[in-house]
């Protein structure tokens, strides 16, 4: 299944928050040395949207645990 580049930026800042973009910088040098460059272009494309969203202070913020929580008692 493809996604998009937007997509893994967010889902990345939700599950990372400040450390996204080490993550993606991961996933790049890993493909990196799989000499995989389709995937490359896609990682480094990743790490900069993630710099986007940094720099715009419009970062997707993970919902808080208690209100996660709080669904699952809910029957929600």
């Amino acid at each position: 299944m493809a996604t998009s580049v937007e997509d893994s930026a967010r889902r990345l800042i939700v599950e990372h928050g400040a450390g996204a973009v080490f993550a993606a910088i991961d996933r790049l040098n890993n493909s990196i040395d799989r000499a995989d460059w389709e995937q490359r272009d896609f990682w480094a494309q990743v790490v900069h949207a993630i710099h986007d969203y940094e720099r715009s202070g419009e970062l997707p913020l993970p919902r808080e645990p208690s209100a996660r929580k709080a669904e699952k008692t809910d029957g929600n």
